[in-house]
């Protein structure tokens, strides 16, 4: 791509002077209403926003402008399920490193979230305020981030990463430290007043939606795949304190038995 700071000469049409803009011409612009690429387009952006559109010679003053020879420019992809901290498929392994090693990481899996066109993703775990306030401020490159802060999970249950035979309470004797908000260490409740305690410090916490283990998985220690989690109260406790904050609860769960216990949740 190259840019130059003045709009292409020889072109009708004008938008009056303001902020600085820029004006990606020559594109071919994916419609998907029609389902159709646009040859020929321009696209004009001002801060945050596309203020303009249009196949016709359009002359934008105090522009940008891009001339992207007839690429294809397609609105930004938006991802629903993903955890930026993953860094690596050990999940233990991941918890056991300090934050500001997870952070750097997670750093570099943003960015490419970001040059693979993904310009918004919802993060369902393991992502704190700190990234998605680094993201917002250009610190880090990457897409927008919607967050869940920690996982619900019961003792034991998806997010329980305490290895077999470890004592020592629910941080296994400070074996793992999730003070730092970051990694998939998952909040610990046992019982209706714990969840809400649990999803009240998510909410504290600035997730944008909570985040329940209903259900067992791969990556946790001590969880059968196919068993279901929490009662039904307590997820109903969970969903309650989620809409209470003006969120909504989202829930892990492989197994076909969870469906008819989530149902029971409304």
């Amino acid at each position: 791509m190259q840019s130059r700071q003045t709009a292409q000469t020889g072109q009708t049409g004008q938008m009056g002077t303001g902020q600085t803009r820029q004006a990606i011409v020559n594109a071919r612009l994916f419609d998907s209403a029609s389902g159709l690429l646009r040859p020929h387009s321009t696209l004009v952006i001002e801060g945050e926003r596309i203020v303009a559109v249009t196949q016709e010679p359009l002359h934008v003053d105090d522009a940008a402008v891009i001339d992207v020879g007839g690429r294809v420019v397609l609105p930004g992809l938006i991802d629903a399920h993903v955890h930026v901290v993953a860094a690596s498929h050990d999940l233990v392994g991941l918890a056991l490193q300090p934050a500001s090693l997870i952070g750097a990481q997670s750093s570099h899996i943003m960015r490419g979230m970001l040059q693979r066109g993904f310009t918004t993703v919802r993060d369902v775990a393991g992502a704190d305020f700190g990234l998605q306030e680094a993201v917002a401020r250009g610190l880090y490159d990457g897409p927008r981030l919607f967050i869940a802060c920690q996982p619900i999970s019961q003792t034991g249950g998806h997010a329980d990463m305490r290895p077999m035979g470890v004592s020592g309470g629910r941080s296994g004797g400070g074996m793992f430290c999730s003070c730092a908000g970051l990694g998939l260490v998952g909040a610990i409740a046992d019982g209706v007043g714990e969840v809400r305690r649990a999803v009240r410090e998510q909410v504290r916490n600035g997730a944008n939606h909570i985040k329940i283990m209903a259900g067992g998985g791969v990556s946790s220690p001590t969880d059968p795949i196919d068993g279901t989690q929490f009662s039904i109260e307590e997820l109903r406790a969970a969903v309650e304190e989620a809409e209470a904050a003006n969120l909504y609860a989202l829930a892990h769960a492989y197994s076909p038995r969870f469906h008819p216990h989530a149902g029971s949740t409304r």
